[in-house]
């Protein structure tokens, strides 16, 4: 008989933030310890355990020591409070992480939400937040202060801790609702789970000295940065921080300016303006460049050996990808001044040496030097070695693919066997008539590079120019239009696939439980749910599906996909405007070019997956996940730069076809590649 899944939630109290450090150095913190734990065994009456109580329950005992399974909401924290907490310091038995499941982790796979009321909501709960037991629980997560003798103290009282006690034991109770509504993790994905937990778990070495030197050198030029901001501003802006005082002082002299982000300010440079806010606006720019919350980011969330743990966030996207959390890899900038292994260990040295002149003098500004060497703040154990190895183009390799715009994966391959152009050359010359040998650089960016990144996924003149100007490229409307018609006619079966993946998604809404192939993917509703499964046999998932008619972009109306979603910048301008909708969570339109889009970075990201995999079972002990790059660390003298690049490059079994190539190397230091 299989055993009943144990569900648990944890209150603890602690002097460290959490938000600041991440759940490993909190949980291994002398000064954090749990309140108590609520548990229930299946569908039995929730349970408690005081930490008064010290010894763990005998039933939870055999459940571990039996193989049981233990369940929690965010179950990376219920870990390193059991591992840190509960077995270190009370003797509890350790739980091994194939052991464990985690409601967020199913819900991120159904693209549902993360935090647990706002997934209850969405899955129409009848469960009301208890706001009240969330600020209690928050006061007491945290010292009143301390005492004559330097003690902490805590909210201790019973009536306190039993009101704590009640809204633990609700959390144990929506989290076992939401268990029972959501569907289990397949196989792979479940066991995929594990691996990005053991990841999470061995987290980075940080480079302490590096880190320490880079903010000395910010804080020395951001205070003569300050100083020059407030000589040119005449006062009117005190720091290059000060967004609101920047803004006022451009707005005196005609410039309107509603962030002050990066995009905004680089659009506002390249006017014609007045030039003591041209100056006040390139010192804000400069200002910028340091990337000091990810330095800072790094060191709180080291650990007393050296490492920064619980880097990646499991599934954040709907398509299935690792996002980054605190110190967030996944955007870091691309060097600027600092751009080759030779020049960074240059500039490492005189960083760690303060040598802030000489920083300026042989590379240029401090602040864009310390920015170019965030990645290199992260570096291999001593006596250890990186192996890093990137997809080359597979997102562009992955649309062709599943599209069957056969003439380009012909391209791919003669590529990456020494034979034939690059994509980009070939694409350029098969727009401008010209072969790909012919191409001049200034063609490429346009006719190539802007044009493959921007117009796969049925991206227009807008799209066009986005990420033109992204790459430096200056072209008028008409020359993108003209650009646009000219790619989707050298790619006539993907302008096809979008038009028959938006037909499949609304004939499967449509006639609910027939399945709707659509090449290489197949669409389906099932209860709440329409499912897209990939070739890899994994789906996505959208949420509460409907066909409506919506507006167009260019005036017309049409009838459309529309579902549930997590709410984000990206997707605000398709919601529907539904009336169910919450700030977080609403109703957007979709269309064939972001379905394209869905299918193909959720292909890239299982090809990754199944990557990581093989490189781990092969002794490459992966350390970090960065979009289509794989980090692993390993002893010097072991390994190999060739070995690594094709244990990434081997094509699965249900990826025929796919022309998959990976660039690799071997460091000391991450960089970028």
């Amino acid at each position: 008989m299989a055993l009943s899944i144990l569900h648990i939630d944890d209150e603890t109290h602690s002097a460290v933030d959490l938000r600041k450090t991440g759940v490993h150095v909190y949980a291994e913190d002398e000064t954090t310890d749990v309140w108590g734990m609520s548990y229930a065994f299946g569908d039995d009456p929730v349970q408690d355990w005081e930490a008064e109580d010290l010894f763990c329950p005998p039933e939870i005992v055999d459940h571990v020591r039996s193989g049981g399974l233990v369940c929690a909401h965010n179950a990376a924290f219920e870990r390193a409070v059991w591992k840190y907490i509960k077995t270190r310091r009370y003797g509890w038995p350790e739980v091994p992480v194939e052991q464990w499941r985690c409601t967020m982790a199913a819900a991120y796979a159904m693209a549902l939400p993360g935090a647990l009321g706002d997934l209850a909501a969405a899955l129409g709960l009848d469960i009301q937040k208890d706001m009240k037991g969330r600020a209690l629980m928050m006061r007491m997560a945290k010292p009143r202060g301390r005492d004559a003798g330097g003690n902490l103290i805590w909210w201790d009282d019973e009536d306190r801790k039993q009101r704590l006690r009640l809204y633990r034991r609700q959390d144990v109770e929506t989290e076992r609702a939401i268990h029972k509504r959501l569907l289990p993790l397949r196989p792979s994905e479940q066991s995929l789970w594990h691996l990005d937990q053991e990841i999470n778990d061995r987290g980075v070495h940080v480079d302490e000295a590096l880190c320490q030197a880079a903010l000395k050198i910010v804080g020395q030029t951001t205070d003569g940065l300050n100083a020059e901001v407030r000589e040119v501003s005449g006062g009117e802006v005190g720091a290059c921080s000060n967004v609101q005082e920047i803004a006022a002082f451009c707005a005196k002299r005609g410039i309107e300016t509603e962030t002050i982000r990066k995009d905004e300010l680089a659009a506002i440079l390249c006017k014609v303006i007045p030039d003591d806010a041209r100056r006040v606006l390139e010192l804000r720019q400069e200002a910028g460049k340091a990337s000091v919350t990810k330095i800072k980011a790094l060191l709180a969330g080291r650990s007393r050996d050296g490492r920064a743990r619980g880097m990646l966030q499991f599934h954040a996207a709907s398509t299935g990808r690792w996002a980054g959390r605190r110190f967030q890899p996944q955007n870091l900038k691309r060097p600027e001044i600092v751009t080759n292994e030779a020049l960074t260990e240059q500039a490492i040295q005189l960083v760690l040496g303060g040598h802030t002149d000489a920083v300026e003098w042989l590379f240029g500004p401090p602040l864009s030097v310390v920015g170019d060497l965030v990645r290199s703040t992260v570096r291999a154990a001593p006596g250890h070695v990186l192996y890093v190895a990137d997809f080359s183009a597979i997102e562009g390799r992955g649309r062709d693919w599943l599209t069957g715009e056969e003439w380009k994966l012909e391209a791919y391959r003669l590529y990456d066997a020494g034979l034939g152009p690059g994509i980009y050359e070939k694409t350029a010359g098969g727009i401008l008539g010209k072969p790909p040998e012919d191409v001049t650089k200034e063609e490429r960016q346009p006719y190539g590079k802007v044009a493959e990144l921007a117009l796969g996924f049925q991206g227009g003149v807008g799209a066009f120019q986005t990420m033109a100007h992204t790459y430096g490229v200056k072209v008028t409307d008409e020359e993108a239009e003209a650009i646009k018609a000219a790619w989707r006619e050298k790619h006539p079966r993907t302008k096809q696939f979008w038009y028959d993946i938006d037909e499949a998604a609304i004939r499967a809404v449509s006639t609910p439980g027939e399945t709707i192939p659509c090449g290489r993917l197949a669409f389906k509703v099932a209860g709440s749910f329409l499912f897209m499964r990939l070739p890899s046999g994994r789906c996505l998932c959208y949420p509460y599906p409907r066909v409506e008619w919506v507006d167009t972009p260019w005036g017309s109306r049409k009838q459309a996909l529309t579902f549930k979603s997590v709410l984000t910048p990206f997707n605000q301008k398709r919601r529907t405007g539904d009336p169910s909708d919450t700030p977080k969570w609403g109703r957007i339109s979709t269309y064939g070019g972001s379905l394209t889009e869905n299918a193909v970075q959720a292909i890239a990201r299982d090809v990754m997956a199944e990557a990581m995999v093989r490189v781990e079972a092969e002794g490459y002990p992966v350390v970090l996940s960065v979009h289509d790059e794989v980090v692993s660390e390993r002893p010097e003298g072991s390994g190999s730069v060739v070995d690594f690049r094709h244990l990434m490059s081997v094509v699965p079994d249900w990826a025929e076809g796919f022309p998959i190539a990976a660039e690799a190397w071997a460091g000391v230091r991450y960089r970028k590649g």
